[in-house]
C-alpha cells in the first residue's frame, strides 16, 4: 500500500475533542480487479474527513486509466455475440470519459449465418450469409449496489454502411443485433463488478457507500467516485492510530 497523509487533528476531532478546521486523511491503495484469468490494476484514493465526533465521512476516487488503456486491446478481435446464426466480433474499441459520463466507440464484423435446427435443443450453423462492418456507439454509467460499482450500458447505436442500410432496416438485423450486444454486454459487466477492498489494516473502517458515479481524470482518464461514511468505534480509532504509528507519521505508544 502506498499511503500520503494529512494529518491536522483527525484522531482528536474523532474522540470528540473540536477542532478549529476540517480534519481529513488520504489512503492512496493500489489495487486490482480480476477478469477471468487477469487482474487488472487501478488505484483507490480512499479520502476520511471527520463530519461527527462518531462518524467518518468517505470519498473514494478509483483510477482506472490503466484499465482503460487495457481493455480496448484485451477486447479486439474477440466475438461479443457468437451463436448458431450470428457472430458479432469487436474490431477496435476506445474509452473515453467526459464529465460524469463514459463514451465507448468502436467497430464492430457481424456475420450472419444460415441456421438449422438438427433436434429439439441442438442447433447447426451452416454457410455464410452476410458480413456487415458498422459502427458502435454506447454511453455507459455506474450503478451503485452492495457497496460495488456496476458499469452498465445505457444505449448502443449500430451504423451500417450506406449501401447495406435499407436491406438491414428491412430485416431488422441491425435492431437484432443490438439487443443481443446490450444483452451479452450486460451480462459480462455484471460478473465483474467494482469492489474496493481495503488492505487488512484498515479492513475495521468497513465504508458504507451509498452514493457514487464516474467521474473523468484529468482529459478523458476514466474514473469513478464513491461517496459514503464509517461509524467510528473504538476499535476504528485503534486502527488508524496504528496505521499512522506504523509510517511515523504520529509518536508510538510510550
Amino acid at each position: 500500500m502506498r499511503l500520503w497523509l494529512i494529518f491536522p487533528v483527525l484522531v482528536a476531532a474523532a474522540l470528540d475533542a473540536r477542532a478549529p478546521e476540517a480534519q481529513q486523511v488520504n489512503f492512496v491503495i493500489d489495487a486490482s480487479l480480476p477478469v477471468r484469468d487477469a487482474e487488472l490494476p487501478y488505484t483507490l484514493d480512499l479520502n476520511l474527513t471527520a463530519a461527527a465526533p462518531t462518524r467518518i465521512g468517505v470519498g473514494a476516487l478509483l483510477d482506472l486509466r490503466e484499465i482503460q488503456k487495457t481493455v480496448p486491446e484485451r477486447l479486439a478481435d474477440n466475438a461479443v455475440v457468437d451463436n448458431c446464426g450470428l457472430q458479432v466480433r469487436l474490431d477496435e474499441l476506445s474509452v473515453n470519459a467526459r464529465g460524469d459520463a463514459i463514451d465507448l466507440d468502436g467497430d464492430v464484423t457481424i456475420t450472419v449465418f444460415e441456421c438449422s435446427r438438427t433436434s429439439e435443443r441442438d442447433f447447426q450453423r451452416g454457410d455464410q450469409k452476410k458480413v456487415i462492418s458498422a459502427n458502435m456507439s454506447t454511453e455507459a454509467t455506474v450503478e451503485l449496489r452492495d457497496n460495488c460499482a456496476y458499469f452498465k450500458l445505457i444505449d448502443l447505436t449500430l451504423t451500417a454502411p450506406e449501401a447495406q442500410r435499407e436491406q438491414l432496416l428491412e430485416d431488422d438485423t441491425l435492431d437484432s443485433v443490438k439487443k443481443l450486444m446490450l444483452a451479452a454486454v450486460d451480462l459480462v459487466l455484471n460478473d465483474t463488478p467494482l469492489c474496493p477492498e481495503l488492505p487488512a489494516e484498515l479492513a475495521s473502517l468497513d465504508p458504507i457507500y451509498d452514493n457514487g458515479g464516474p467521474k473523468e481524470i484529468g482529459e478523458g482518464g476514466l474514473g469513478v467516485f464513491l461517496e459514503g461514511s464509517v461509524d467510528f468505534s473504538p476499535s476504528t480509532i485503534l486502527d488508524i492510530l496504528t496505521v499512522l504509528q506504523q509510517k511515523d507519521l504520529i509518536p508510538g505508544p510510550p
